[in-house]
């Protein structure tokens, strides 16, 4: 039984993070898309990263840009560009503390 409650609540936990990614992904998306139509959402994937094995808190693996593509590389070295991104993180992160915060919504019938 001590194993099927641990299941569950890994499961729950696993929903609970690819949502978090989820907003992060769509901050990103959309801040970054102002500046540069070109940027295609790629979505969320899962995968066993190394860095996230092992986190006991919501955790995350943004990959922003690639800097052996020229014209994300040379963005990147502009501070307006990189303050873009940081507020995108932050938009997302504090999307997902006020989810947090308004709790299990329960739909009226």
């Amino acid at each position: 039984l001590p194993d099927i409650v641990k299941a569950i609540a890994l499961n729950n936990k696993i929903e609970e993070w690819r949502d978090f990614a989820s907003m992060i992904q769509t901050s990103l998306a959309s801040q970054l898309q102002k500046a540069d139509s070109n940027v295609r959402n790629l979505g969320v994937k899962q995968a066993p990263f190394m860095v996230l094995l092992g986190a006991t808190m919501p955790s995350v693996l943004a990959e922003i840009s690639f800097i052996t593509n020229r014209q994300e590389g040379a963005m990147l070295k502009t501070d307006k560009h990189r303050q873009r991104i940081a507020e995108a993180l932050y938009a997302g992160v504090l999307r997902y503390q006020q989810s947090l915060k308004a709790g299990p919504q329960i739909a009226e019938q």
